[in-house]
């Protein structure tokens, strides 16, 4: 085999690599949790994590980057544990909280970066960021 077919052969290995649509073992289920769009994906968020199923959220709806560097560093690669974490964290205050940024919030969308407002809460927003083809909702509420 000559070079070039085993380089094309291992960068057509790499982009398929780089194309999973599992995570830690989480498949993708775009259909059922969509995310074309920021507000898809922050529906899919509230969908997946009323119907328990927190370990979706974390490996296919949160900003990937994030969640990776997290079970790396945190959790020294155990991906339940952070998992475990995001329950504790996402629980019915906090997804009233993101329903009522849903269903009331003031959208700006950029091309790769989405926040959404609430009048009268200068202080907390959602973001979501676009990473290839999708949105994810990214680290935190911040100020």
């Amino acid at each position: 085999m000559s070079a070039a077919a085993v380089l094309t052969m291992t960068l057509m290995t790499f982009v398929a690599a780089q194309d999973k649509t599992e995570r830690f073992g989480v498949a993708l289920d775009a259909k059922a949790y969509p995310q074309a769009t920021p507000k898809e994906a922050l529906e899919s968020v509230i969908e997946a994590a009323e119907a328990k199923k927190v370990d979706y959220v974390v490996a296919q709806l949160a900003d990937p980057e994030f969640i990776d560097d997290r079970v790396k560093r945190v959790y020294g690669g155990k991906f339940e544990e952070q998992v475990e974490d995001t329950r504790s964290r996402l629980g019915p205050f906090a997804l009233k909280q993101l329903k009522r940024f849903l269903d009331e919030g003031k959208w700006a969308v950029g091309k790769d970066q989405a926040t959404v407002t609430l009048d009268g809460e200068k202080d907390r927003r959602v973001k979501l960021v676009k990473k290839g083809e999708r949105w994810y909702l990214a680290n935190g509420w911040s100020k």
